[in-house]
C-alpha cells in the first residue's frame, strides 16, 4: 500500500490549522531554546574570557612587582662602595682561588642577607667575585666555594645584557652541593662605575612556588591550568588540571602566535579533540606570557542543563499543544463544514437554505450573516445598483463644479479689455498683473521655481500696490547678473515684500522704498528684502527673531510681545525653508525703530540642470 502525499492547496481547512497551530507553536519554541542557549553559552564564554583576562593580568602585575623589587636589589651592589672593594681585590688572576677574610666574608654575608630579609620568595642570593669565590646568603656547607661563572649555560645571557637585569628561566645552578632544586633568577653583571669594567655577578634564585602562589591567589578556574614562559618559548612555570598534563605539554606549541603579539589576547583553540578557551597576558617589562586554558566543555555544563530542561520543557509543550490544535481544529471546523454545504445549495438558486447559529462567536455571527444574507439578496442587488447611479451623478456634479483655471484667467482678461475700451488704464494694469500673480500660484506645481520667474511674480505685486499707494511707493532691485535660472521656493519674496509694504511703509505721508537685492557668495546666494520704513523696536525685534528659532520645533509657541501681523507669514517661510533645505538655509532679520527693517536668506546656489543631476 502506497502513501501519496496530497499537495496542501487539496488539503481540508482543518489540517491546515492543525498544521498552522503546530508550525506556529513549534518554530518560535525552538528559536527561543536555540537563541537562549546560544545566548547563554556566548554569555559564559564572554563573561569567562573578560573574568580570566583580569586574573591573568593582575598575576603577571604582582610577577612585574617581583621582578621590579629583585632587579632594585640586584642594583644595590653596583652603588655599595663596600662591595665593590672587596670585588675589586678579587677579580684579577693574580687572585685566583685566593679566599677572602673572615671580616670579608662576614661583611659580605651580612650585606646578603639584609637583602633577603623578609622576602621570603627569594631561596637564596650570590655574588659571584672575579676570580670565582662565591658570596652567598646560604651556610658555606650548602654552596660551593669557588664557581667557575663564565662556564655555565646562563652566564653567556647575563654577558650580552651588559650591566642590565636579566630573568633566567628554571634551571638547576651547578653551585649547590644538593643540585637537585630547579630555579628562575634574575641576574646582573657588577662592573665599575666610571670604566664599566666587570668586577662579578649577582644572583638572586627565587623559589618556583612562587608562581604558585601568584595563581592559588587569583582564585583560577579549577578545571583550567596556566602556563607562564618567555618570547624565547622557555617554560618557567605551568600547572595543569587534574588529568591534563598532555594539554599542558601541547599547549606551549600552540601559543607561539599569542606570545609578545599584544598585552591580552583570547581565542578558542582545538587539541587533542577538545576545545579550550586560552586567555593570554604579555608583559613587555618581563618578557612574560602567562596562558590560562580552560575546557570549554567544563563552562558550558551549565549550558547543557539548560538545554535539556528546554528540550524536555519543548516536547510536552509540543505534545500538549498538538493535543489541544486536535480538539480546536475540529470545533472550529465543524460549523464551517455545515456553511459550506448550505452555500453550494445557494449557488444552486436555493435561497430557502439557513444555518444554524449554535455558537456566538465569529463562526455563528458568520451563520447569522449567511442567514440575513440570503433573506436580502434581491434588495441588496437593488440598493447596489441605486447607489451606483447616485455615485456617478456624485462625480458628474463635481465635475461640473470645477472651475478651470483658464476660466479665471479669461475672465480676468475680459475685463482688462473692457477697462481699456473705457480707457481705465490703471483698472486694465491692475487686472493684468493679478492675472500674472494668479497664474503663477496655480500653474507652477513645483516647490522650487526659477529666480527670474519669482522676481516677475514680485514685480506684478509690486505693480498692483502702487495702484494703491501711487508715488509714495518706490521699488529697487539689485539682482548680481547671472542668478535668473538659480532656484528658489515659490512665492518666497511677495509675502516678505507684501511685509515691507504694509508693515514698514504702510500710510506713512512719505511713503518709503523696498529694495530687494540677490548675490552670490561661492556656493550659496544672499536674498535680501527690506524697506526704509518705520522699523521695530528691539522688543519686537527680539520676539521675532524668538519665533524664527521656534519655527523649525514641532510645536512652535507664540511669542507673549504683539508682532503687529509679522509673524504668521515669516514663520511660514521660515518653517517652508527648513522643510526645503534643512539647516543648509539660514533666516535673519535686522533693523531698528525709524531707519526700517531687513530680511536676509542664505539659501544653497542650486540651478534647474544641477537639479535635474541630483546635484540638489
Amino acid at each position: 500500500m502506497s502513501f501519496r502525499f496530497k499537495p496542501l492547496k487539496s488539503w481540508s481547512l482543518r489540517a491546515k490549522i492543525l498544521l498552522i497551530f503546530l508550525l506556529l507553536i513549534s518554530i518560535p519554541l525552538s528559536l527561543q531554546g536555540v537563541a537562549t542557549y546560544v545566548d547563554f553559552s556566548s554569555s559564559i564564554e564572554r563573561r569567562t574570557s573578560d573574568y580570566t583576562a583580569q586574573l591573568v593580568d593582575q598575576i603577571n602585575r604582582n610577577l612585574d612587582r617581583t621582578l621590579m623589587e629583585m632587579q632594585r636589589l640586584t642594583l644595590m651592589p653596583v652603588y655599595d662602595s663596600g662591595v665593590l672593594s672587596i670585588l675589586r681585590k678579587y677579580r684579577g688572576e693574580d687572585s685566583l682561588h685566593q679566599q677572602p677574610t673572615v671580616e670579608e666574608r662576614s661583611k659580605m654575608q651580612l650585606y646578603i642577607a639584609s637583602m633577603t630579609f623578609d622576602r621570603p620568595e627569594i631561596d637564596s642570593i650570590q655574588i659571584f667575585a672575579g676570580n670565582g669565590y662565591t658570596f652567598s646568603s646560604l651556610a658555606p656547607s650548602a654552596i660551593a666555594a669557588y664557581t667557575d661563572v663564565e662556564r655555565q649555560p646562563w652566564y653567556s645571557r647575563v654577558e650580552e645584557a651588559r650591566g642590565a637585569w636579566v630573568l633566567l628561566p628554571p634551571h638547576r645552578p651547578s653551585y649547590y652541593l644538593d643540585g637537585n632544586q630547579s630555579y628562575f633568577s634574575v641576574a646582573r653583571l657588577i662592573r665599575e662605575p666610571n670604566t664599566n669594567r666587570t668586577l662579578g655577578l649577582v644572583k638572586i634564585d627565587l623559589k618556583q612556588t612562587l608562581f604558585k602562589q601568584l595563581v592559588d591567589n587569583a582564585r583560577m578556574e579549577e578545571n583550567g591550568g596556566i602556563v607562564v614562559q618567555n618570547s624565547r618559548e622557555e617554560l618557567f612555570y605551568t600547572a595543569p588540571a587534574e588529568k591534563d598534563t598532555e594539554t599542558s605539554k601541547l599547549l606551549p606549541d600552540r601559543i607561539r602566535e599569542l606570545s609578545g603579539r599584544s598585552e591580552t589576547a583570547s581565542q578558542l583553540l582545538k587539541m587533542e579533540g577538545n576545545e579550550y578557551l586560552v586567555v593570554s597576558n604579555y608583559s613587555k617589562y618581563s618578557d612574560i606570557n602567562i596562558v590560562s586554558y580552560i575546557p570549554v566543555a567544563s563552562l558550558l555544563v551549565e549550558t547543557k542543563e539548560l538545554r535539556n530542561f528546554t528540550l524536555l520543557a519543548g516536547m510536552v509543550c509540543l505534545a500538549l499543544a498538538g493535543a489541544f490544535a486536535t480538539y480546536f481544529s475540529y470545533r472550529l471546523t465543524k460549523p464551517l463544514g455545515t456553511l459550506v454545504r448550505k452555500m453550494r445549495l445557494v449557488e444552486l438558486g436555493d435561497f430557502k437554505q439557513s444555518v444554524p447559529a449554535v455558537t456566538e462567536d465569529e463562526i455563528g455571527r458568520l451563520g447569522s450573516g449567511f442567514n440575513r444574507m440570503v433573506e436580502e439578496i434581491d434588495r441588496l442587488v437593488h440598493e447596489v445598483y441605486v447607489l451606483g447611479m447616485r455615485e456617478k451623478e456624485a462625480e458628474l456634479a463635481a465635475l461640473q463644479s470645477q472651475i478651470h483655471p483658464h476660466f479665471i484667467y479669461n475672465t480676468l482678461e475680459s475685463i482688462s479689455m473692457l477697462a481699456r475700451q473705457h480707457g481705465n488704464e490703471d483698472v486694465s494694469e491692475m487686472t493684468t498683473a493679478l492675472g500674472r500673480l494668479i497664474r503663477s500660484a496655480v500653474e507652477q506645481d513645483q516647490s522650487l521655481i526659477r529666480l527670474g520667474e519669482e522676481l516677475e511674480t514680485a514685480e506684478s505685486y509690486i505693480h498692483i500696490q502702487k495702484m494703491r499707494h501711487g508715488s509714495r511707493l518706490r521699488a529697487m532691485f539689485d539682482i548680481e547678473e547671472g542668478l535668473d535660472d538659480f532656484l528658489v521656493p515659490k512665492l518666497l519674496l511677495q509675502p516678505l515684500i507684501e511685509n515691507a509694504i504694509m508693515h514698514g511703509i504702510g500710510d506713512r505721508e512719505q511713503g518709503g522704498t523696498v529694495y530687494v537685492t540677490a548675490a552670490r557668495f561661492e556656493d550659496e546666494v544672499l536674498l535680501t528684502i527690506g524697506d526704509d520704513g518705520r522699523g521695530m523696536s528691539e522688543e519686537e525685534l527680539a520676539a521675532l527673531r524668538g519665533l524664527l528659532e521656534e519655527a523649525g520645533a514641532a510645536a512652535a509657541k507664540m511669542p507673549a510681545t504683539p508682532l503687529h501681523g509679522h509673524g504668521v507669514a515669516l514663520k511660514n517661510i521660515k518653517q517652508r525653508l527648513l522643510l526645503i533645505y534643512g539647516s543648509d538655509c539660514d533666516f535673519e532679520i535686522d533693523g531698528s525703530l525709524g531707519q526700517g527693517t531687513a530680511f536676509t536668506i542664505t539659501l544653497p546656489f542650486v540651478t534647474q540642470k544641477e537639479q535635474e543631476v541630483g546635484i540638489g
